[in-house]
Formats: structure tokens, sequence, C-alpha cells
């Protein structure tokens, strides 16, 4: 793996540690906006779960958005469009580049990774490389729009309302769109059920933190709680790679998932010890129980800082649904698995 990509995700493993500035690790600008929302939607940016969802939140590469019983739309910088059903979890990963030899041109590879559920998309202009990904399937598209989704039987559906695929690799099946996941089977999703828990076990450490602050709890139960969330977020990203790297068809996907993997795997054994320390100091483990979010939050407005970041505004989404379109695709090209890069 490149060593930019390498070390964008040691930055954000580097982010398991509770509440240290993002800023200090990570200092790329934000490559989309939440701008909008409805009912359950959870976000993990910078590393960090729990963040409030508001409109116009800036998102950034390697940030998650993941909602229950809710929706969520996300632009992009180029105007691209991501509207997120219920039930649904995806992560957004851009890496910008420079190719050619004597004319210089900057590209942006952007990966849209769908682990459930269902999106509506529509890519923008410039010079964008976009590819979709699930555990099983990889799909290169051009300038297009249409459906990616996933059945309760993890089988993939795309269908395109505009434009087709470049490339794809693995079982895909066309011009159909998956039914909705019932809530109550989504729920045990095991990459759902992870990213409810690792957001949980982040709101216990901010419950924590402001008890400690208080002095209602003792720092070193507060030191407990946070080294919990830690490791409930390691063990989240653990989750969703080892579902791409057991399945992905792409040499190149699983490779840089088993890295994630690793990383991941070395930020829970660190996190499992701060827990063991704070215990052989008086702090009291406490039972861990799933609980799917129910709380809905409200559409509020997001407060942009003193310098705004250069984002396009937001563009209207309308779509238009067919529900049995084959798009050309052309499986016989080669998918240039360095894009991903």
């Amino acid at each position: 793996m490149p060593s930019s990509c390498k070390l964008l995700f040691v930055c954000f493993a580097i982010l398991f540690s509770i509440f240290i500035p993002a800023s200090a690790y990570c200092d790329g600008e934000p490559i989309a906006r939440l701008t909008d929302f409805t009912g359950i939607v959870l976000i993990q940016s910078r590393g960090e779960w729990a963040v409030k969802p508001v409109k116009n939140l800036p998102l950034y590469s390697m940030d998650k958005v993941v909602t229950r019983i809710g929706a969520a739309s996300i632009t992009f910088g180029d105007g691209a469009v991501i509207d997120i059903k219920s039930n649904s979890n995806l992560l957004i990963q851009e890496i910008e580049k420079e190719e050619g030899l004597i004319n210089k041109v900057k590209t942006v590879n952007r990966r849209i990774l769908l682990f459930m559920g269902k999106m509506f998309f529509k890519t923008g202009t410039g010079q964008v490389q976009t590819q979709f990904e699930t555990d099983k399937t990889v799909i290169g598209i051009r300038g297009t729009a249409g459906v990616l989704s996933i059945g309760a039987d993890g089988e993939i559906y795309i269908t395109f309302t505009e434009g087709g695929a470049k490339f794809t690799l693995g079982d895909l099946l066309y011009g159909k769109i998956a039914e909705d996941v019932p809530t109550e089977l989504a729920d045990q999703n095991p990459v759902q059920k992870a990213s409810y828990l690792a957001h949980a076990a982040y709101e216990k450490c901010l419950e924590a933190k402001a008890k400690a602050a208080r002095g209602e709890i003792s720092s070193v139960q507060e030191s407990w709680a946070c080294a919990k969330a830690r490791e409930m977020a390691a063990r989240e990203v653990a989750v969703w790679a080892t579902a791409l790297a057991e399945n992905n068809p792409n040499e190149e996907v699983v490779e840089w998932a088993e890295e994630i993997i690793e990383i991941s795997e070395e930020s829970t054994e660190d996190a499992i010890e701060d827990q063991e320390n704070a215990i052989d100091q008086g702090a009291q483990e406490e039972p861990e129980a799933y609980e799917p979010p129910e709380e809905e939050d409200v559409a509020e407005a997001f407060e942009e800082p003193e310098e705004e970041d250069d984002l396009s505004d937001p563009l209207p989404t309308e779509w238009k649904l067919i529900e049995d379109v084959s798009a050309p695709i052309d499986d016989g090209l080669d998918p240039s698995p360095s894009a991903l890069r």
C-alpha cells in the first residue's frame, strides 16, 4: 500500500485515543457535508463516534455514516450526492494524487464502501474517479446515477438511471433494487451491530467524563469507560475490514483490509490493557449490553467555523427510479486496481 493511503489510516487509527483533537494528527480538509438527515443517524468522524449529526456537518476521508430508522444525504465537493436510506452502513474515502510525467494533472480517487443497506447516487463534475465497494464487489463507475443496494440475503444489486459501470468485480444483480431489510433483522448484522456498540461506548465515555468533572465518579472509572470506548471503536473497524478481507474479489482491497485489521487488533490490545490497569486501580468493570439506538435526532444546522471550508453548495437531488433497467457493463475492461490507492 502506498504511504499516502497507509498514513491516512494510521492517522485514523491514532484517533482511537478518545478526545485527542483530530487536528493534532490530521490536517486533511473535509471532502463532503452531511447536507440533510432524518431519524436515527450515527456519525463517526475523524475517529470519534457519537458526533452529533447536524445539517452541513463536514465529513472527512474515512468517516462513516450509519442509519437505522432514518436517512441521510451526503454532498461532496464536486457536487456528487449520495442519499443513504434506513438501515445502512457506509464509509467514505478520498485520496488525491497527481498523474502524468510532464503535465501533472490532479485526480481524486473516491471510494464509497457500502457494508449494508441502500444508497442512491449521482456523480459530480471534475477529475474524480469513483469506485463503489461492498464486502463482495468492486464497481468502477463513469459519470452516472443510480442505486446500489444489498438485500437481506447479502445479494448485491445495482441499477443505473444514467451511465453505467466502467468495470465490475464480483457477483452483481443488474437492473434491480433490493427490498428494504427489516430493522429487526438489520440490527443483528455484524457490521451494524458493531457500529451501535462503538457509538454507545463512546457516549458512555462522554458521560463518564462529565461525571468525573462533577466528582460523581473517580478518574480511574472515567479512564476505564474511555478505554472501553477505544476498544469498541477498534473492534468496529475490525468487523468491516474482516468482511472485506474474507470476501472481496480484489487483491488490493484485501491487502488494504488486512493492514487495517492488524492496526485495529493492536489498538484493541492497548485498550484492553488500559482497562485492566484501571481495574487494578479500583475501577469497576461495567457489563456490556446491546441496545440499538432509539433516539431520533432533529436536523439542526451546522454552525460554520470562522474559516469556511471550500466545498461547493449542496445540489438538490431528484431520483426517478427505474426498477428494471440494465445498463451497459464493460466486464472485459481492466479494473485498474491501482486506482484504489
